[in-house]
C-alpha cells in the first residue's frame, strides 16, 4: 500500500539526510526565488524558450530525454524548482558517500551545494536547468557508487556516460568527489599504501570506461541521426582527439583556478577574501589531522599528489580543448574545494574542549557567511539580468517600429542581421566570481550561424508578432556582397535600416568574423 511504503521510505532515511534536502530546498528557495518567480531571460532564453533540446551536434545525446518531462518550454517556477530538489538529492548523495554524521555538517553541505555560483548560473538557462541539475545528481551517484564496502561500478560507468551526455563539464564533479575522498581516505589510520594504489586505480579505470562508453554512444547516435558534431568551442576536434595541448592546457587551468577564487584585479571583495580565510582554515585543520593521527611519510605523499590534481581534476576538460573557454557554468566541480572544510566539523577532536568549540563556531560561522554572500551574488546577477532584459526589451520595441516604417517592409519575411549592439558582447558580470549568463549589457547579441541562431529574429517573433526568419550563410554572403555594408548606417541610425531583394536588412554594428 502507499501509506506503508510511505513509512518505510521514511523509517529508512536518516534525520541527517532530510536535513541536508530541507537546508538545499529552503536556501534554494530564497537564493533563487527572483528568478524562480519572474521571467528573467538571457540572450540565449530568447531563442530557447520553446526548443526540444536536441542537442546531438553538440554531444549532449541525453539532454532532450531529461528536460522532456517539465516540457520544452522555458518555465522559471517549474524548471527552477526542479533544479533546486535535484541538486538537493545531489548533495544528499555527497552525505552519504562522505558518511556524513552530524546533522548540521549535512545542513551545510545542502546549503552550500544549492547556493553555490555556478547553479545561479544554471538558473540563467533556466530552460535546461532541470537537465543540467539531473546530471549534477548522476555525477554525484556516479562518485557515491564507487565508494564503501562493495563498490558498484557497472552503474557508476552508466551514471558517468549518462551525465556526460546531458552536459560534460559536469564529470568534473565525479572527478573531486573522488579526490576528496581519497584525500580523507588516505587520512584515516587504517588505510595503507597498497590499499591507496588499488582503490585509485579502480577509480580511475571505472572513469575511464564511463567517458568510454558516453563517447560510443555518442559516435552511434550521431550515425542514426545523420548529425555531425560543431565546432562549438572546438567540440568537433576534442571528439576526434586532435589539438591536444597539455602545456597549453596547465597554464588554462592554473589561471582558471586563480582567477575564479582569488581575483583581486578590480579590487578586494567578500567572495575572494571569504575564499583566503577557507583556504588557511582548511590548510590548518588538515596539518592538525595529519599531526594528530602521525599520518605516514608514504601516505602524505599520497595527499600531496591529490592534492596537486585537485585543480586539474576541477578542469579536467582543458585537456581535450585547451582553447575551451572554462566559464562559470562549467564549474560546479569548484564547490568541493569549500567541502573539504564543511566535513572537518565532525572530523576531529583533540583533548581541548575549548579547541573543539572555537574550531566547531570557525567553521560553522565561515561557511554561512559564504552561503550569505552566494545568495547575495545570485540575487544581484538576477537583479542585473532583469535590467539587461528591461533594456533590450526597450530597444526590440524601437527596431520593431523602425521596420514597420521602413517601405516595403511589410512584404518581407526574412531578415539579415548585421553585426550587434555595442554592449551585448559579454555573456557575464564580474562580480566576483565571474558570472556567466547574466550581463551588464544588452542581450540582444548577434547571431550565432555555428549554432544555427539569431536572438533578434526569435525575440521579433515572439515579442512583436512578427513571423521572420533569418538569413545566414551562403545565402547572407551572397547578400553582403552584393550590397555595401560600410554604406549601411549603424543603429540607431535613420538608414540603419533596409529593404532588398525582398530582405529586411539591419545593421546592429560591425560585422562579428
Amino acid at each position: 500500500m502507499p501509506e506503508e511504503l510511505l513509512e518505510k521510505i521514511k523509517k529508512n532515511i536518516p534525520l541527517r539526510w532530510k536535513i541536508c534536502f530541507i537546508s538545499a530546498l529552503v536556501f534554494g528557495v530564497i537564493a533563487h526565488i527572483y528568478k524562480l518567480t519572474n521571467w528573467l531571460p538571457n540572450w540565449d532564453s530568447l531563442v530557447f524558450r520553446y526548443d526540444p533540446q536536441n542537442m546531438v551536434a553538440m554531444g549532449r545525446w541525453f539532454l532532450p530525454v531529461v528536460c522532456a518531462p517539465s516540457s520544452f518550454y522555458d518555465l522559471p517556477w517549474l524548471n527552477g524548482l526542479f533544479a533546486i530538489l535535484f541538486h538537493g538529492i545531489g548533495a544528499v548523495c555527497i552525505c552519504k558517500m562522505f558518511d556524513v554524521k552530524k546533522n548540521i555538517t549535512a545542513g551545510l553541505i545542502g546549503a552550500a551545494v544549492v547556493t553555490f555560483p555556478t547553479v545561479t548560473s544554471v538558473l540563467m538557462y533556466n530552460y535546461v536547468a532541470d537537465g543540467y541539475a539531473i546530471a549534477f545528481l548522476l555525477s554525484c551517484m556516479a562518485a557515491m557508487f564507487l565508494v564503501g564496502k562493495k563498490p558498484k561500478y557497472i552503474v557508476s560507468v552508466v551514471c558517468i556516460a549518462l551525465s556526460a551526455g546531458i552536459y560534460q563539464a559536469y564529470i568534473t564533479v565525479t572527478v573531486m568527489l573522488l579526490l576528496c575522498y581519497l584525500i580523507l581516505e588516505t587520512l584515516q589510520e587504517e588505510s595503507t599504501a597498497v590499499k591507496l594504489l588499488t582503490k585509485s586505480i579502480k577509480i580511475l579505470l571505472t572513469g575511464i570506461c564511463g567517458m568510454a562508453l558516453y563517447y560510443i554512444l555518442m559516435v552511434v547516435i550521431l550515425k542514426v541521426t545523420g548529425a555531425e558534431l560543431l565546432e562549438y568551442q572546438g567540440l568537433n576536434n576534442a571528439a576526434a582527439f586532435s589539438g591536444i595541448n597539455i602545456l597549453g592546457a596547465l597554464y588554462n587551468i592554473k589561471h582558471s583556478f586563480i582567477d575564479y577564487f582569488f581575483d583581486f584585479s578590480n579590487g578586494i571583495s567578500v567572495f575572494c577574501v571569504l575564499n583566503c580565510i577557507i583556504v588557511v582554515l582548511t590548510v590548518v585543520m588538515y596539518v592538525i589531522d595529519i599531526i594528530k593521527n602521525r599520518t605516514s611519510i608514504i601516505k602524505i605523499l599520497f595527499v600531496c599528489v591529490y592534492v596537486i590534481f585537485l585543480p586539474i581534476g576541477a578542469n579536467a576538460l582543458s585537456f581535450i580543448n585547451s582553447e575551451v573557454d572554462y566559464h562559470n557554468l562549467m564549474k560546479m566541480g569548484y564547490f568541493v574545494f569549500y567541502l573539504f572544510l564543511i566535513l572537518q566539523y565532525e572530523r576531529f577532536e583533540i583533548k581541548m574542549p575549548k579547541f573543539n568549540m572555537l574550531k566547531a563556531w570557525a567553521i560553522l560561522g565561515t561557511i554561512l557567511v559564504l552561503i550569505f554572500n552566494n545568495i547575495i551574488i545570485a540575487n544581484v546577477s538576477y537583479h542585473k539580468l532583469n535590467m539587461a532584459y528591461e533594456k533590450s526589451y526597450g530597444t526590440l520595441i524601437r527596431i520593431a517600429d523602425r521596420i514597420e516604417q521602413t517601405k516595403g517592409a511589410e512584404n518581407c519575411s526574412k531578415i539579415l542581421v548585421i553585426g550587434a549592439l555595442s554592449g551585448s558582447e559579454a555573456y557575464s558580470v564580474d562580480l566576483p566570481p565571474d558570472m556567466t549568463g547574466a550581463t551588464d549589457g544588452y542581450i540582444l547579441r548577434a547571431d550565432d550561424e555555428i549554432v544555427g541562431q539569431s536572438v533578434l529574429c526569435s525575440a521579433l517573433n515572439d515579442y512583436c508578432g512578427k513571423n521572420y526568419t533569418f538569413l545566414a550563410g551562403k545565402e547572407k554572403e551572397a547578400l553582403l556582397k552584393k550590397l555595401n555594408e560600410e554604406k549601411i548606417d549603424i543603429w540607431p541610425e535613420s538608414d540603419s535600416i533596409l529593404i532588398s531583394d525582398g530582405v529586411i536588412i539591419i545593421r546592429l554594428g560591425n560585422e562579428v568574423q
